[in-house]
């Protein structure tokens, strides 16, 4: 009895610390720098949203860019571009990144970015150093494709976001011109 015990109290600690490695292997596909800031909020046909976008280094040296707008459509898909600039400088799309996608009330992005659509490649060091901005658009094209549900400026301008969140400066409309 006392060998059955042993045996299965082995088996049970053998089996946590796989299932704890198991969830560590999700973990070691990044080396821990990363940095995470609020969304200046949009509003568009009375639909004001709020979010978080984080750019986290991946081990390869890549950047995954990550981010969560919340109070979205149901069902809806939105645009979302790299600029280069901030975003009062109004600047040309650098890349376009994932579409925003809605599930239950969240919309979701996640992009592994390695080159601009000129062909310049980008990893997380290039990006904390990029003079750029990023906007999440209502639609891709129609009368609201300029219409910003979220945004902020990354890299050499993250400086110039608090501006934005305590209402001291307001967003542009979008260029949806590309930057060659």
């Amino acid at each position: 009895m006392k060998k059955a015990f042993l045996s299965s109290l082995i088996l049970s600690t053998l089996l946590f610390v796989s299932s704890c490695n198991d969830s560590g292997n999700e973990l070691s596909e990044f080396t821990g720098n990363q940095m995470e800031m609020a969304l200046i909020p949009g509003s568009v046909e009375g639909n004001t949203t709020s979010g978080t976008l984080s750019i986290r280094e991946r081990n390869d040296g890549k950047a995954q860019i990550e981010i969560t707008l919340n109070d979205v459509i149901s069902g809806a898909e939105h645009p979302v571009h790299l600029h280069f600039g901030s975003l009062s400088d109004n600047g040309d799309v650098a890349t376009y990144l994932t579409t925003l996608k809605e599930v239950n009330g969240i919309g979701k992005s996640v992009t592994i970015l390695e080159s601009l659509d000129n062909n310049t490649t980008i990893d997380y060091n290039d990006l904390l150093d990029f003079n750029g901005s990023i906007k999440i658009h209502f639609e891709a094209s129609g009368p609201l494709e300029n219409e910003i549900l979220g945004s902020t400026n990354i890299g050499l301008n993250v400086d110039q976001n608090q501006a934005y969140l305590n209402g001291t400066k307001s967003i542009t409309v979008c260029n949806s011109n590309f930057g060659n």
